[in-house]
């Protein structure tokens, strides 16, 4: 079994139509791990979630919750968490929706419902932005999986693999490895499989 896992999408469904088909993705044999912010700056995100909700439900995805997803999520009822998100590409995603507000709250609450903080496996630990060092899985605060940047070893014994942090190329640090390669901002995106290390681009 392959695992195929990318992420920082961001509205970008054509990019992961095409690197899906790149990568020769079968849900019969391929274990699809999304890494989160599926929203937000690129032109189609009410696209990706559709697709999103599709693989998760047809095709048994695992879907990670990243920072951006957690802000739309929280803004349906805190104000605080709207004007974040307003600050951070909320403008593109709401066009997407074409003033469609019932199905905005659909795809709210499903997201809050189907997403996870984490994926860990026997070799490893699936996540949005990182995780601290040293400190065990259960005790890791949950700002953490969603919005930390850093390159030092983690140290729990298993590779870390996340997104949130945008690098030209995939970036193995110790025991990390970061797979936004920034197709929020003209970039690409990109598939890892693993156990191989192939990877795939559009």
């Amino acid at each position: 079994m392959r695992y195929l896992v990318v992420s920082d999408i961001h509205g970008e469904a054509d990019k992961l139509d095409q690197v899906l088909d790149k990568a020769e993705y079968d849900p019969q044999v391929d274990q699809l791990i999304l890494l989160g912010d599926y929203i937000d700056r690129g032109p189609s995100s009410k696209r990706v979630i559709e697709k999103v909700k599709r693989l998760v439900e047809d095709d048994r995805a695992v879907a990670i919750k990243g920072n951006h997803d957690d802000m739309f999520i929280r803004s349906k009822e805190d104000q605080e968490a709207m004007e974040l998100w307003k600050m951070n590409g909320a403008a593109t995603t709401i066009q997407s929706y074409k003033g469609r507000m019932e199905e905005v709250k659909e795809d709210q609450q499903w997201l809050e419902e189907n997403l996870h903080l984490y994926y860990e496996t026997d070799d490893y630990i699936f996540v949005h932005a990182g995780l601290e060092p040293e400190t065990p899985l259960e005790q890791q605060d949950e700002d953490t999986l969603l919005w930390t940047r850093h390159e030092e070893k983690v140290g729990l014994g298993k590779t870390v693999i996340h997104g949130h942090t945008p690098v030209r190329e995939i970036a193995y640090y110790e025991d990390q490895i970061d797979i936004d390669t920034g197709a929020a901002y003209g970039g690409k995106l990109t598939v890892l499989e693993l156990p191989s290390h192939e990877v795939y681009t559009v």
